[in-house]
């Protein structure tokens, strides 16, 4: 009996995360399914992507399209060309996207104009913001899809709202899964993770941003360079820079000046020790929508430079806070990483992410419904 081809296309790390659980899931206990991955190359940089197949056990790919970078519009064309053959070719049941990247994208609109139904895992995420590429991303590919995969009941709710409750299932956050399985790792690296960059636990702010809102133009990355300075003079603050982002703080002379010696800069980390360096951080400060709710997860304050999210449930535990002025960033993040009883309470609240199944839902419904 034939089984079910399913092409599952990922190209950015936390594509890469979301779906290790899934495609552990599927390759372990469901062997009527025949999954094909495809990697688009939309991050390509070692740190940004190699690494996360090796990390996380990921099969290697079907095909690498090696689409590297350009414009939104640039990337995610040359991506619809590349896909449309190999998904004529391969000729997949149902193609799956995760997240809302431009891969997302470029995928679930390759399939739906050759008449390949789509799921769509992390369905129904809203920032209200449709000046994020990301939102405009995950929209489309809503509004594309057969099956929508939803995390929380926001998610299901912001789809019912839009008419596609009848494609909706709640399956909680492939990500809860995703840190359960790799907690007994984390737990033993981390001590050694900490010690290689002389970090004490509790006791340093943890930071990553790569938007272009807040990287791209200079001298608001410049307000935060300052921001983050301040936050320095009292702990320790921890810099996972991007590779987009090192060239813009080298432009402000940030990186490489001297007297610029106050923020820590390291390069980008695999899963497991980004996950060591935020489960031992006082407070994090970040522009992902993923490292917020990892910090939910794990425990840990969070400060989210930006104006709007796309996980109100963090907000609304006030286990995240929202800071659009870099001139102020400082405060929350002292404040928040000073306050001892913080963890506690956050660690005391009920996570509207699931119970650290969805990935054996999502299996056994993308079977059941195809």
């Amino acid at each position: 009996m034939p089984g079910l081809r399913v092409m599952l296309v990922v190209g950015a790390r936390p594509q890469f995360i979301k779906c290790a659980p899934v495609i552990r899931e599927i390759l372990s206990n469901h062997s009527q399914i025949d999954l094909d991955i495809v990697h688009t190359g939309q991050h390509y940089d070692s740190r940004m992507s190699e690494i996360f197949f090796s990390e996380l056990e990921i099969p290697l790919p079907l095909a690498n399209l090696k689409v590297g970078s350009g414009s939104h519009a640039a990337q995610t064309a040359v991506m619809m060309r590349r896909l449309e053959p190999l998904m004529l070719r391969t000729k997949p049941d149902i193609v799956a996207v995760p997240g809302d990247t431009n891969t997302t994208l470029a995928a679930s609109l390759t399939a739906s104009k050759i008449c390949l139904p789509v799921a769509h895992i992390e369905a129904g995420l809203r920032s209200h913001d449709m000046a994020m590429p990301e939102e405009i991303n995950r929209r489309l590919t809503d509004h594309c899809s057969r099956l929508l995969f939803a995390p929380t009941r926001t998610a299901v709710v912001n789809l019912r709202k839009e008419g596609l409750a009848r494609a909706t299932r709640l399956t909680g956050d492939t990500m809860v899964d995703a840190i359960s399985q790799a907690m007994p790792i984390v737990q033993q690296e981390e001590t050694i993770v900490l010690e290689r960059l002389a970090l004490e636990p509790e006791n340093y702010v943890l930071v990553t941003l790569h938007r272009p809102s807040n990287v791209d133009n200079l001298s608001r990355l410049s307000r935060i360079h300052n921001s983050l300075c301040k936050v320095a003079r009292k702990t320790r603050v921890i810099f996972l820079v991007h590779p987009r982002t090192r060239v813009r703080l080298a432009e402000i002379r940030a990186i490489g000046a001297t007297g610029n010696d106050e923020v820590l800069f390291a390069s980008p980390q695999g899963y497991i020790e980004t996950l060591c360096l935020l489960k031992n951080a006082s407070c994090l400060l970040t522009d992902s929508g993923g490292m917020q709710k990892e910090s939910f997860l794990l425990h840990v304050p969070c400060v989210t430079l930006r104006s709007t999210t796309e996980w109100p449930e963090t907000l609304e535990r006030k286990a995240n806070r929202l800071i659009f002025e870099p001139e102020i960033a400082h405060r929350a993040l002292l404040q928040a990483s000073s306050d001892h009883t913080l963890r506690e309470r956050i660690k005391s609240l009920k996570s509207p992410f699931g119970d650290g199944h969805a990935s054996e839902r999502i299996a056994r419904m993308l079977e059941e419904s195809f």
